[in-house]
């Protein structure tokens, strides 16, 4: 595959420079960050102490992947501004995020989504549950390594075959050894490096156009419409996207990525995770689309100016862009006007945006591997230290499995976007339509949910090979009827699996009790009565600083000791849960634990006690203050 760009020896030895000191950070991060996973709920939580930013700036590495500058500029080239649909139009499903399925989740502590499923309905629909998202989540690990792979073959003329087992290498190497709290540190830097990289390349655009005013002038009015055309166009309209990316893809991502989740239960209060979903909607997922997408915009506007022009933008070369797949990197090509550096320096952020999307995914497919496979059918009773032994050989597991997919997606046809969308939304519409009714409904029953997946699953697949049972739908979600089914596939997914598990559910008794509190929207305070085993305590009160920490062997490992002036402050009660934290902000809560409090003592004010155990859990270091915060 050729991009059309001659690239000399000393650029490619530059970018390669580049690429060997970005896998050296990252490799470092994974040995560094091991010892912060003595336990698998560390290894795939962190423990669940981390601040609201730090997990924040991580999504955004998360919700980037290597096929995202590719894809979406691929778009902004075709249709302009309308290719932020992809990360813009699921914002109406957040709400129910943060006030049903985040809470629910979070309280009821559990550690995959596959249990939800047990816990629910039964156990025939968690291990459905796990078949449908193990293989949602090795497509989106094979897809992201497919499209490094074309990357780098195109450039530098690198087999694929002998990149990708490198790559997945150095990948499965940092996430086996650090674990979650690994991913989380690399992908905040990350986060940075894509930010900056198509920041950049979109500023070195601007200016080769001759700034904002001649990008808008030269931009066509059709590039300029933030929504597709209604259903007119059958392979991009705001229908199918609705219908595809919106409900089925957004309820995947958002609900059932259990990359995407854990980094919201690695947050170490359920308030501050709330707010960094708040923050990811009105902030980061912008920017992101800005950065993914802009390019093609770029592309557009310089293919409008040379056609006026009559040839090349001054001080260019002349832009042809022969496969609109290529625009990101061709386009960037040419407005950098072939700096090594920054071309090293763009490279290395589409490794980036591969390793921060499959790290999360390879670390969340082996939490499923251990929580749902490992742990309840194999050895249910074993040590700590085996459980973590088994994730990180999951960890290997699944990278090696992602690799074998990479090498299917090379013999598939198609546009980017086209088989990216083919396998979700085959996989994810019943899984996405049996979780949202469980959530929101409490007749919903097991036997309504076995239903809704296999049937739905099912026939969304044999859809495959007789497309034509769409046909029924297709005049409501398109003005002819050579539209692509793509997206309505998952609209026909979605209608058989509610029929189906409905219908069956009013035929069926209704679900336990024990099935229906703590797992529906309805039932969220006998959650957070299971959380801390206790009453909830909710009385709003502030944090305590500047506290040195005291080692006392009275207090029971688990629990904290502060003065009465303190826990007034905070509004706790005794076996209130309580944060407590290195001082230093900057440290995002990597040393930080949760405890309980006893009962208060007597001496000053500005201690905390605790025994050595607990001040070791929490990796706090000697001769550091301290500030303590009540969650619940």
């Amino acid at each position: 595959m050729d991009f059309g760009i001659q690239i000399s020896q000393t650029t490619t030895i530059v970018v390669f420079l580049f690429i060997l000191g970005y896998f050296a950070m990252i490799t470092l991060f994974g040995v560094y960050f091991s010892k912060f996973s003595s336990n698998i709920n560390e290894f795939f939580f962190s423990g669940q102490r981390f601040a609201w930013w730090l997990p924040l700036i991580s999504m955004v590495a998360t919700g980037i992947g290597s096929y995202s500058y590719l894809k979406y500029a691929e778009q902004g080239l075709n249709t302009g501004m309308s290719s932020t649909l992809g990360y813009l139009n699921d914002w109406f499903i957040f709400p129910l995020f943060f006030l049903g399925w985040l809470p629910i989740i979070y309280f009821s502590r559990l550690k995959s989504i596959p249990e939800y499923f047990e816990k629910r309905f039964n156990r025939p629909s968690r291990y459905i549950a796990v078949g449908i998202l193990l293989a949602y989540m090795l497509y989106y690990i094979g897809y992201n390594l497919f499209t490094i792979g074309v990357a780098l073959q195109g450039m530098f003329g690198l087999s694929p075959f002998f990149t990708l087992p490198v790559i997945a290498l150095l990948l499965g190497l940092y996430v086996t050894l650090g674990g979650q709290t690994a991913v989380i540190f690399t992908d905040v830097v990350q986060g940075f490096l894509l930010y900056t990289a198509g920041f950049l390349a979109l500023g070195c655009g601007l200016y080769a156009l001759g700034g904002m005013e001649e990008f808008w002038s030269h931009l066509p009015l059709s590039h300029r419409i933030p929504f597709a055309p209604f259903r007119e166009d059958p392979h991009f309209n705001s229908v199918g996207m609705f219908w595809g990316d919106a409900l089925v893809a957004g309820v995947a991502f958002v609900f059932l990525n259990q990359g995407f989740l854990m980094r919201f239960l690695s947050i170490r209060s359920l308030n501050e995770a709330r707010f960094a979903g708040i923050c990811n909607i009105l902030i980061t997922l912008p920017l992101s689309a800005l950065a993914v997408g802009g390019m093609g915009w770029i592309a557009k506007a310089i293919l409008i100016k040379q056609a006026a022009l009559g040839g090349p933008l001054e001080g260019y070369a002349l832009l042809e862009i022969e496969n609109s797949f290529h625009t990101f990197i061709v386009v960037v090509w040419q407005v950098i006007k072939h700096s090594p550096i920054l071309l090293g320096l763009i490279l290395s952020a589409l490794l980036a945006a591969l390793m921060s999307t499959i790290d999360t995914l390879i670390n969340a497919s082996s939490a499923i591997g251990v929580y749902d496979i490992y742990r309840p059918l194999i050895k249910p009773s074993a040590s700590e230290k085996t459980y973590l032994r088994a994730a990180r050989v999951a960890s290997v597991i699944f990278t090696l499995a992602g690799l074998l997919l990479a090498g299917w997606f090379f013999k598939q046809k198609g546009t980017l976007m086209s088989i990216h969308y083919k396998g979700i939304m085959m996989l994810m519409p019943s899984i996405a339509v049996t979780l949202i009714l469980g959530i929101l409904w409490k007749r919903f029953n097991g036997s309504g949910a076995f239903v809704a997946l296999t049937v739905g699953s099912g026939v969304s697949f044999l859809t495959l090979f007789f497309p034509e049972w769409i046909d029924p739908l297709r005049d409501f979600a398109y003005s002819s009827p050579a539209g692509d089914p793509i997206y309505l596939r998952a609209f026909f997914g979605m209608v058989v699996a509610v029929v189906t598990g409905v219908g069956v559910t009013f035929l069926t008794a209704p679900p336990s009790e024990k099935q229906v509190k703590g797992y529906t929207v309805g039932t969220l305070d006998h959650s957070m009565k299971f959380f801390k085993q206790g009453e909830p305590n909710l009385t709003p009160g502030r944090k305590v600083k500047n506290l040195e920490v005291l080692i006392d062997e009275t207090i029971p490992q688990g629990f904290l000791s502060v003065s009465k002036e303190a826990a007034d402050v905070m509004k706790a009660k005794t076996n209130d849960i309580i944060y407590m934290a290195d001082q230093k902000w900057y440290l995002g809560g990597l040393r930080s634990g949760h405890f309980r409090l006893a009962s208060c003592h007597k001496e000053d004010i500005h201690q905390v006690r605790c025994s050595k155990a607990t001040f070791k859990k929490a990796y706090l270091l000697l001769n550091r203050k301290v500030f303590v915060k009540k969650i619940i």
